[in-house]
Order: C-alpha cells, then structure tokens, then sequence
C-alpha cells in the first residue's frame, strides 16, 4: 500500500444516541484550525518529503492552494547525528535538502516550526516482515500469516486478488500488540474476501500481503474509526485520534512503513 496516509479514515463521533432535541451548530463557529503533518518512509526507498498543510472548515472545498504551508521552518535528524534540512517545494512539500535511501531499523525524528508552533515526530523504519507460514480459513473466507516478530514493531495484513482486474481489500481488519522481543512469533489476519472470490476458481489468485509498522501505528489504527461524521481529519480536523505527530493544535502521521512480499495462499 503505497500511500498509507491516504487510506480513507473515518472519526470524530458527534451523533449520541438517544438525543431527544436536536441542536444545529454552524461548522464556522467551532471551526479550529490545525497543523498537519504527513509523511510515509519505506525501506529501499528514497526518504520522501513531508507535507505541512492545515485543516479547513467544514463546508469548505479542499485546494492544496488554501490549505498547504509555506513557512515552515524544518529538518529531519537521522539516528539521532545526522541533520538534514527540509526545503519547501510545491503543494506543502517539503523535500530533504539533498536525497536518500532509507534504510531498516534507521531512526528519524521531525522537527519544524510554523507561526509559532514547535512540532516533533519520531518513527523507526520497520524490517521487512518475515512470514513464516500462510493459511485460507475456509469457514470465515480470510487469510492469515504466521510471522517473526522484531521488537517495537506491529503489523496487518490484506487480502490481494491477483485477477484481472487485482482486487485488495481497502483496509487492514486489525494491527498486532507491540513485540517487545525479537523472533516471538505472531499471527497476522486478513478481513474475510468478498463473497464472489471465494469460489475454487479464485484459489489460485488469492494472496496475502504483510506490512511492517513502527508501533505508533497501532494507536492510530485504532482510534481513527472512534467516530463517523467527519470522512477525513487531515482536511477538517479533531477527534481523538492519537497521532505521533506532537504540537499545539497539530495532528498527523510521520510513520515508517516496511511492506512484505504479496503471498500465494492455497
């Protein structure tokens, strides 16, 4: 999954049950704006840049153009030596001064300021997954991966149907608890495939893919779907997500992501 922090995330829960007076509030005077800070680093690749930009209102179309953020002052450290500074390029991107590739178990940390505000972020680039085996539950339709563990990472898995065209499911159905050792063992589960590939036919182009998270992640994953009202806190903002992103009025993800090989499952 390429681009994680585009993943569609649903939260802020504003509807309560059971309300006898409905109350209608104007989005404008609630409307408090935030900082936020997007960037995703894979192993094998060049770091990319990270995205500063702020929430808009409700009600208002998104345009990068209104909403990204030209004056902020940032740089990255790379385990924990060596700085490197971020230049604004276009659309919120910011880029390092100079390219590189990211490699496992590096250590980054994000400093930046904008109007005042001091932002930090630290993630540790996961190593590629290690599966050790893979199984199809023919009663529930999922797949799951018995995987080796290293020590604060957590992981998901996905669902890839290899036919024409490739079918992947669009979110994990659930992110492993921290490992705190090395080489324990976890087992990682798929959502169950829709119901028209589960017929023999597709048996030989169902898959499953693993990815690797800084530990972060799962805080995230899981406080992300609290609410249903809002269809994306990095254009509008609030909720209780618990970013790794710190800073007054500041949300975001700057994650290490590491993704495994796409599996045949039998």
């Amino acid at each position: 999954m390429k681009d994680l922090l585009k993943i569609s995330v649903i939260l802020f829960l504003v509807l309560i049950s059971g309300c006898k007076v409905e109350e209608i509030v104007d989005p404008g005077n609630i409307y408090e704006a935030y900082t936020v800070v997007q960037a995703e680093m894979h192993a094998g690749e060049n770091f990319p840049a990270v995205r500063f930009t702020k929430t808009l209102p409700l009600g208002v179309s998104y345009d990068i153009k209104n909403s990204e953020l030209k004056n902020v002052t940032a740089y990255i450290r790379k385990d924990e030596v060596k700085v490197i500074p971020l230049i604004y390029d276009i659309d919120g991107l910011y880029r390092p001064k100079y390219s590189f590739n990211v490699a496992e178990g590096d250590i980054y940390e994000l400093f930046a300021k904008t109007e005042g505000k001091f932002i930090y972020a630290k993630t540790i680039i996961p190593y590629k997954p290690e599966v050790i085996s893979t199984e199809y539950n023919v009663s529930d339709y999922y797949m799951d991966a018995d995987v080796s563990t290293k020590s604060n990472e957590v992981y998901g898995a996905l669902w890839i149907i290899t036919s024409s065209p490739i079918e992947k499911a669009s979110d994990f159905f659930s992110i492993t608890e921290e490992s705190y050792n090395s080489n324990t063992r976890v087992i990682v589960r798929t959502s169950s495939i829709p119901e028209n590939y589960r017929t023999q036919f597709y048996s030989n182009y169902r898959n499953i893919q693993i990815f690797a998270f800084d530990k972060s992640f799962r805080d995230y994953f899981y406080s992300k779907s609290l609410g249903q009202e809002i269809n994306d806190p990095f254009v509008q903002g609030g909720g209780n997500v618990q970013w790794n992103v710190q800073g007054d009025k500041v949300i975001g993800m700057f994650i290490g992501v590491t993704p495994g090989d796409i599996i045949r499952v039998n």
